[in-house]
């Protein structure tokens, strides 16, 4: 990306969006050749120039936050025939930025817990299992956020990691009775419309345009 931009090579360039430049690049650090070169190479072109203001990226920072709440963990939940409460997740209100992370403390804690009751063998599962919900685009959003919510404060950050972990208790109790692997994938394709709405919101969509949702602190 950074040679794209004659810049010096570099996997943190200058003409990036930090946000989007911290999970792409995780993302694809966490993939095979092959998914590389298939969902990773096209989006770099597009990179360039994507850096914003401050107020930019706290928006894009919250897309990430969002995706992990209410697209990331419904996904396992539904998967874990957690039905109730995945939907009660999918069907929050967007999240528009880390601050509204806040918000979402109680009702995380409490996913975190059912996913826990309804599957008391984490532990003794496979590594695979266990790191199910952890796969590559899970990796890269959870990068592209975890310095921003440490930043703002512990119960935010708590937040975060309950999100994480219900998803991995929920793909834990889905092990065995379904196959993982198509959810994984399917949430492949809802990370890449993830990224193309981050670069929308600085301008940079197929239309050229952005949202006043897209565009609010």
């Amino acid at each position: 990306m950074a040679v794209l931009a004659g810049e010096p090579i570099s996997d943190q360039p200058a003409c990036a969006s930090p946000v989007l430049a911290a999970f792409v690049r995780t993302w694809s650090d966490g993939l095979p050749q092959d998914a590389r070169d298939n969902l990773i190479l096209p989006l770099l072109p597009r990179l360039v120039g994507t850096r914003g203001s401050e107020q930019l990226e706290r928006r894009r920072a919250g897309l990430v936050a969002d995706w992990m709440v209410r697209t990331h963990l419904p996904a396992w939940f539904h998967l874990a025939k957690l039905n109730v409460e995945a939907d009660a997740l999918a069907d929050l209100p967007e999240i528009p930025n880390l601050g509204a992370f806040g918000a979402l403390c109680d009702p995380l804690k409490r996913a975190r817990k059912r996913a826990m009751i309804a599957n008391l063998t984490l532990r003794q599962t496979g590594r695979d299992v266990r790191a199910a919900a952890w796969d590559a685009a899970h990796q890269a959003a959870w990068t592209a956020i975890r310095d921003d919510l440490e930043a703002i404060g512990g119960a935010i950050l708590a937040a975060g990691w309950d999100c994480a972990y219900a998803a991995a208790y929920a793909a834990a109790r889905a092990y065995g009775k379904a196959p993982l692997e198509p959810t994984r994938r399917a949430l492949q394709e809802t990370a890449v419309a993830l990224i193309e709405r981050m670069i929308a919101a600085g301008g940079g969509g197929p239309s050229g345009l952005h949202t006043a949702a897209d565009a609010a602190p």
